[in-house]
């Protein structure tokens, strides 16, 4: 009977030793009681920054060198660290929580940004005054994303453009030129084709990921929340849902490898040619240089087919903001820091040369930076932000940081797709379902 006891006291301990060290590293990351910790000798304003992703904090190196660069009289030091993304996520939410040990700066990914701004006080520090010169040139959805009561709290990466990927060794084999297809119609008809004379798939359903759903739904100006509730079964919702679905009945589909269409698995299926296509963001880029070397000159991009007259042709998906925490010092120095190196057309354009990623800010796509030799150039040409650079107004967005999002999300994406991909369910009844579902949950606050 003592062993089955002492366990759960070990345990306790060891719990109650962790959370105490834990709050002694979080303090040491970042006190901010004296002059001398937030000066170096040499008087540089010294900030602390914590990011999840190790480019992340090769571009905020250099934007740091950068910024000393241009600014001689403002110099400042940067002490980044990087950590795993949940351990970030709940070290920073204690933090800012409790109102100690936070860093000065910080990366918020995009699906976490509404756990910070349940309350009318978000604990980041206002950015709007900031940003305001550099509104005209920034790409709208990418600013709203992280815009709460009218006040900007963060800057993005980039604007994750959605984009069709298109295998040009299969499209040219069945005969199809992509500029052909310009509606979600033209896309199944061509599917039709493609399978019909190459025996490939024209592409891939996700189902534990929503990256095209959600694009189909943006790019009708729909969302999935509407007044603070779950809006999943709206008719444009369910009409890109059926669509999709009808990809898998009609066999020019099948589910993706994995689940869905970021990870390994399918890599290597499309580096193999199994897919004359595949919807996803601008940073699939990345993906297909560092994974699918066989379709290097292969790949040609589009902007997504519509549903019907007016719909957008393309959607901003997935993101990272970069924030000033209230627990930063001389806090109007780190906001203009961070604003001018992701909305500055210096730093902009160093989102595309040092991350692969498409800039927030949109008239930097057709610059000659962005088309100088790299190993994104190398392998989908030098034209790629100018083929984008066509539809950079029509970029939609979805209500990603309002509060009751990551609810809805989660019911679509536990209870909703795979139902639906897998065994066929009924697109609009089980879309109400969910509706009903995460509804009560919001209520509830869970």
């Amino acid at each position: 009977m003592k062993k089955e006891f002492a366990s759960p006291r070990k345990l306790l301990s060891a719990l109650l030793i962790f959370f105490l060290v834990s709050s002694l590293v979080l303090a040491g990351c970042s006190s901010k009681n004296s002059s001398a910790e937030t000066k170096t000798k040499d008087g540089k304003t010294k900030y602390t920054m914590w990011t999840f992703v190790q480019v992340h904090a090769d571009y905020w190196k250099d934007a740091a060198e950068t910024w000393n660069k241009n600014h001689p009289k403002q110099q400042i030091e940067l002490k980044i660290n990087v950590l795993p993304f949940d351990q970030m996520n709940q070290k920073l939410q204690v933090a800012l929580n409790s109102g100690n040990g936070g860093p000065d700066i910080a990366d918020v990914e995009i699906g976490q940004f509404a756990k910070y701004t349940k309350s009318n006080n978000p604990p980041f520090k206002d950015m709007t005054k900031e940003v305001e010169p550099f509104v005209p040139n920034l790409v709208k959805s990418r600013t709203d994303n992280y815009t709460v009561n009218g006040k900007v709290y963060g800057l993005d990466y980039h604007v994750g453009t959605t984009l069709v990927y298109y295998n040009m060794d299969i499209m040219n084999k069945a005969g199809i030129d992509p500029a052909t297809i310009k509606t979600w119609d033209d896309y199944l008809n061509a599917g039709k084709i493609v399978k019909e004379k190459t025996g490939k798939y024209m592409t891939s359903v996700e189902t534990s990921a929503g990256f095209v759903f959600t694009a189909m739904v943006a790019q009708q100006k729909s969302d999935l929340v509407k007044d603070g509730k779950s809006n999943l079964s709206a008719p444009d919702n369910v009409k890109a849902l059926q669509t999709i679905q009808s990809m898998l009945k009609t066999g020019i589909a099948k589910t993706a490898e994995g689940g869905h269409q970021d990870n390994e698995e399918y890599y290597a299926a499309f580096n193999k040619g199994e897919y004359a296509s595949v919807v996803m963001p601008a940073w699939y880029m990345s993906r297909m240089v560092g994974f699918m070397p066989k379709l290097k000159g292969k790949i040609h991009i589009t902007g997504l087919p519509i549903f019907k007259e007016g719909d957008l042709r393309s959607a901003g998906l997935g993101g990272t903001a970069t924030v000033v925490t209230n627990q930063a010092h001389d806090t109007a120095l780190a906001k203009k820091f961070v604003v001018e190196s992701k909305a500055g057309k210096e730093g902009s354009i160093k989102t595309w040369t040092i991350l692969g990623f498409d800039p927030i800010r949109s008239d930097v796509w057709t610059s000659e930076e962005l088309a100088a030799p790299n190993k994104f150039t190398d392998y989908f040409g030098t034209d790629i932000f100018k083929q984008m650079a066509v539809f950079k107004d029509e970029v939609g967005g979805l209500s990603i940081t309002n509060n009751s999002y990551p609810i809805i999300n989660d019911e679509f994406l536990t209870n909703g797709l795979p139902k639906i991909m897998k065994k066929q369910a009924n697109v609009e009844e089980t879309l109400k379902a969910l509706d009903a579902a995460a509804d009560k949950r919001i209520a509830a606050g869970k």
